[in-house]
């Protein structure tokens, strides 16, 4: 049989390293919420404690020098951060179960660890029940897969062409993970990307929300909420409290991309968010809720000229067919 090239080989088994050794820093999460919920305060702290440094030493118990891998490192490093500081900003009401009966014991805790918009719970982080949906999943997932293979037959030197690709290729992975993996209940985590109308839309109502928990209780809570009790007003901090998730999801993504990304391209990642908050939040300022062809006209010219600027200081192959992936493992910081 044939061997598979050098660098494939340390991808597969260097995922396997990363893969075991996260498993520590999950357990310590797991048994946290667990002694939580039965009431057991001081061993729920040590735990959480425990697990969030077993998370930062992860890359040290489990070195990984392909970029790749240590970029999903850095992002399971991430999100396991936000899980347990979301869940500590909620220790004093966390949400409580509404999708029936009363799991296990065991369960629950496991739901709570895996579920990112917290599902079957309530409160939640859903834009709507998966039985309410008006589309169908799969086949939004085969509308933007094409939408996507059209796009490689297009010249591929052009950031427009690369910005769009990038789009819908998070939009692909995501939903495939998410269609894989997710609980029956679990509803799409994109809207049609096509169909977005405003910034404020695509970022609340189509874009992708597994990250909106720490987003609320880590960033946009404590400024909404907090400003307000040292005379900041309400609508100014409101604004704060957005600026303040979008800067969150800033320093994440620049954080989990590090690895592959010199320090140009990932600036560039940090202005995208930033500058998206700003825009977000001129919007809803000058527009509100109301609806107007202008308004999502404005909204898809300025996304795509700023996804434009970002693409094209990644550095990222032109298209599938120009990625190396027998030296996925070799390449330096794009």
């Amino acid at each position: 049989m044939r061997a598979l090239p050098p660098n494939l080989s340390q991808l597969g088994h260097e995922i396997v390293r990363a893969t075991a050794f996260l498993m520590i820093p999950v357990e310590l999460l797991y048994f946290s919420i667990y002694f939580y919920m039965k009431s057991c305060r001081r061993t729920y702290n040590i735990l959480s404690l425990l697990s969030i440094a077993a998370f930062w030493i992860y890359p040290y118990t489990a070195p990984i020098s392909c970029g790749p891998v240590r970029a999903l490192q850095n992002f399971a490093i991430a999100v396991g951060t936000m899980k347990i500081l979301d869940i500590w900003a909620r220790r004093h009401g966390l949400p409580t179960y509404a999708a029936g009966r009363r799991p296990s014991d065991w369960k629950l805790p496991l739901l709570l660890l895996t579920e990112l918009r917290y599902e079957s719970f309530t409160p939640n982080h859903v834009r709507v029940w998966r039985n309410q949906e008006n589309f169908s999943e799969p086949v939004q997932l085969g509308i933007h897969v094409a939408a996507f293979a059209v796009l490689q037959s297009f010249p591929q030197k052009y950031p427009t062409v690369l910005a769009f690709e990038v789009l819908l290729a998070i939009y692909i992975i995501w939903t495939s993970m998410q269609m894989m993996v997710r609980y029956k209940s679990s509803p799409a985590l994109f809207g049609p990307l096509y169909l977005t109308d405003s910034l404020t839309g695509f970022w609340s109502e189509t874009w992708h929300n597994a990250f909106a928990a720490p987003c609320t209780s880590l960033a946009y809570n404590p400024l909404r909420f907090g400003l307000p009790k040292y005379g900041v007003p309400v609508a100014i901090a409101r604004s704060a409290g957005v600026m303040g998730a979008f800067s969150l999801m800033a320093v994440f993504h620049i954080y989990a991309l590090s690895p592959l990304f010199g320090d140009e391209a990932l600036t560039r990642v940090g202005i995208f968010f930033l500058v998206n908050g700003i825009a977000t939040v001129a919007e809803a300022l000058v527009w509100g809720r109301q609806k107007h062809w202008l308004k999502t006209a404005m909204a898809w010219a300025f996304e795509t000229a700023l996804a434009t600027w970002t693409a094209h200081g990644l550095n990222i192959p032109n298209g599938l067919s120009k990625i190396p992936w027998a030296e996925v493992c070799n390449g330096a910081r794009l």
